[in-house]
């Protein structure tokens, strides 16, 4: 026999959770994005990387990083990693346009297929090396049909969270220079 699910226990455990989470989210969208900004300076310019500082980021892309890491705090009490990555992609790319566009007093314009693409190569690296987004999709599958979770709670630590912003990260670098590549070879008017 299937134990009970508390449908309002489980309410009132997610609701205690939600300041505290997108706090966190807060925190942990600006450490990710200062992760970034360091796995990319040592990618791009390793030779240098010793005489001059990292490369940092620009004013939009830590907003962009903390609303988005907001956005996946809230989102993680009611949805599981691979949903989550969806949304927090679009935020953060949707928060990054909008704020650039003002700060540099430019048109507003969004790539859908980019984040698209983006948003699956991302889902992709988090199937393929996250094990506890596997165990976040089991559990909140079995919340959804109101299933008392058999696969207990598991977060990530320190050091899968490192490496899973490396591994993305490391998408964006490439990324990066694919961009550069084709900035160097196309012909100048």
């Amino acid at each position: 026999m299937m134990p009970y699910y508390d449908l309002e226990y489980h309410k009132q455990n997610n609701r205690s959770h939600i300041l505290p989470n997108i706090l966190n989210g807060a925190k942990q969208g600006v450490l990710s994005q200062f992760i970034a900004d360091i796995v990319l300076s040592i990618l791009l310019y390793n030779e240098t990387i010793v005489i001059e500082d990292i490369e940092i980021s620009e004013i939009p892309a830590y907003y962009a990083a903390v609303i988005s890491g907001m956005t996946v705090a809230f989102l993680m009490i009611y949805m599981d990693s691979f949903a989550v990555a969806l949304f927090s992609t679009l935020t953060y790319a949707f928060i990054f346009e909008l704020l650039d566009s003002q700060i540099h007093q430019t048109e507003f314009y969004l790539r859908p297929a980019e984040i698209i693409f983006d948003t699956g190569v991302s889902l992709i690296l988090i199937y393929c090396f996250d094990p506890v987004a596997h165990n976040q999709y089991q559990r909140y599958r079995e919340k959804r049909h109101f299933i008392e979770p058999i696969h207990q709670r598991m977060d990530r630590n320190m050091a899968q969270n490192i490496f899973i912003i490396v591994l993305v990260n490391t998408y964006g670098f490439l990324k990066l220079q694919e961009e550069k590549q084709k900035g160097e070879t196309s012909p100048t008017t």
